[in-house]
């Protein structure tokens, strides 16, 4: 399943995200992890939680990303749940050039079982087509 928080700056997509994370970090058994692109978040999230600073790696486009998600799925056989706030800002693209990228990772979702949550900028009255089944 992927779940996607669209809107405009400010509009609290990311304390959605923290309190989501935080209250199924307490709940799950499995691995949930939070991707973010500063460490502005990381004393926020549950210790429980794997925080993942995106920027410190050299991610800086949308394959790069998904690359790099592949590899944390990879290494991660008890992943339930991943976060990513800023979706936009870490791979330096719109949502418009996404749709590739929201279907390989639901591919991913789907063959090992792992549920997606994202928060992205942009206008919500001018929500990308692909993007509507997601919200």
């Amino acid at each position: 399943m992927i779940k996607v928080m669209y809107g405009k700056k400010g509009s609290g997509k990311t304390k959605f995200l923290v309190d989501s994370a935080n209250d199924l970090s307490r709940d799950s058994a499995g691995l949930v992890v939070f991707l973010d692109d500063s460490d502005d978040l990381i004393r926020k999230l549950h210790y429980r939680i794997r925080f993942i600073n995106v920027a410190e790696y050299a991610v800086k486009t949308t394959d790069a990303f998904f690359g790099f998600i592949s590899g944390v799925v990879s290494v991660n056989y008890d992943l339930q749940h991943v976060f990513v706030d800023g979706l936009t800002y870490i791979t330096n693209d719109q949502m418009t050039n996404m749709e590739s990228f929201f279907a390989s990772l639901e591919e991913l979702s789907e063959k090992y079982h792992i549920d997606f949550t994202i928060s992205a900028n942009g206008d919500e009255n001018a929500i990308p087509e692909f993007l509507t089944k997601y919200i």
